[in-house]
């Protein structure tokens, strides 16, 4: 089967959406199928591991002449569209304005991943733009979408509830098998975490409304024993306020802002920790959290994160309000066999989520679409 994918224009080189769609491309062409990946932009240099994987596996990365607009396509990328060939077509996200003009061009059965945009909190923002978007451009554009590709029920619910009428399947996000030997030790030294002290770990992006990682890092600082590292990249200036939040508290020293991380030193971030923390307002089905549980890191999540993947539920973690975090977190530092079964839930919990196992499931929606 000839499948191919389209990068959105513009992706944050950070997010999430790459690994997704690196993840899925490479397992569907280990398995034999003949996968093209087109990218709207040039492929980010922060992603040159997943350009290599995807490289490995034999998918054909294509890059589309760029356009300066959001809301456009060069001349020769609607030719290129124009011409394709291929017995499917995957778009990533949505409110997108150039995948409505794909979507014009390319006459072959289309799923569309929408990647949390059409969450109530997503929705929220830019409210009134996002209507009149939905309205003349997005539910047209629903005619042309073959089915929509949910990571989890709820953004399934949510799909349903934006509009569309179509097909709608729940297909779970992957990961892949962690590094061989990796030194967690390393990763615990490098920030001053003495042997018998506890590391909490957060990975993603410095987004202080979203994330509330201010809020994280103030409970852990009133945790004894307990350090915090935050792993990823700056977004609009979080990381200044970050900075400014533990400059006053007490505890601060025990807070640890360490940049981005990626390949081996994010997988030694990951072995180093006692548990993995993400208390977002909401999130979709998060890709640090699959790494982290891939690990064996036991998380404590947000009810907002709870909703989408059920990590308390299935024993793989707790579930709690930032203003709740810091008395869990003492309560796990002196019960090792409340953290033990969590971590062994992690491993239970992940071994049906690898890449391969997840690109049968899309060739097998693929396939009943042709």
């Amino acid at each position: 089967m000839r499948i191919v994918h389209v990068v959105p224009y513009k992706l944050d080189p950070f997010s999430g959406v790459y690994t997704a769609i690196t993840g899925i491309c490479a397992g569907l062409a280990r398995a034999g199928h003949e996968v093209e990946l087109w990218s709207l932009s040039a492929w980010p240099s922060e992603g040159a591991d997943m350009g290599a994987e995807l490289d490995e596996a034999g998918v054909t990365r294509i890059e589309v002449p760029a356009a300066d607009k959001p809301w456009a396509l060069t001349d020769g990328a609607k030719k290129m569209f124009s011409e394709m060939s291929t017995d499917v077509l995957h778009l990533h996200s949505a409110f997108s304005p150039q995948n409505n003009l794909i979507l014009r061009r390319v006459d072959a059965p289309t799923v569309l991943s929408p990647h949390g945009v059409y969450s109530q909190e997503s929705l929220a923002k830019s409210k009134w733009k996002k209507q009149i978007f939905k309205r003349l451009i997005e539910l047209p554009s629903f005619k042309k979408i073959d089915a929509i590709c949910g990571l989890t029920q709820a953004e399934a619910a949510e799909a349903a509830a934006f509009g569309y009428r179509g097909r709608i399947e729940v297909i779970a996000n992957g990961v892949s098998e962690p590094l061989a030997d990796l030194d967690g030790e390393r990763f615990r030294r490098r920030l001053g975490v003495a042997p018998g002290e506890r590391l909490g770990l957060y990975v993603g992006r410095i987004d202080l409304h979203h994330k509330r990682i201010d809020a994280v890092a103030a409970a852990v600082a009133t945790a004894p024993g307990w350090h915090l590292a935050v792993v990823g990249p700056d977004y609009r200036g979080g990381q200044v306020e970050l900075e400014e939040v533990i400059g006053g508290l007490d505890g601060g020293d025990r807070i640890h802002i360490v940049g981005s991380l990626r390949g081996r030193q994010l997988g030694e971030a990951f072995a180093g920790s006692d548990v993995f923390l993400l208390l977002s307002s909401w999130e979709g089905m998060s890709m640090s959290l699959l790494e982290a549980l891939s690990h064996g890191l036991p998380a404590v999540v947000s009810p907002g994160v709870e909703r989408s993947m059920p990590i308390a539920s299935i024993g793989a973690g707790w579930e709690c309000e930032p203003d709740e975090l810091a008395p869990l977190l003492a309560e796990l530092a002196a019960n090792s066999e409340r953290m033990n079964g969590a971590v062994a839930a992690a491993r239970e919990f992940i071994a049906s989520h690898h890449w391969d196992a997840i690109a049968a499931e899309y060739a097998r929606l693929y396939s009943s679409l042709n």
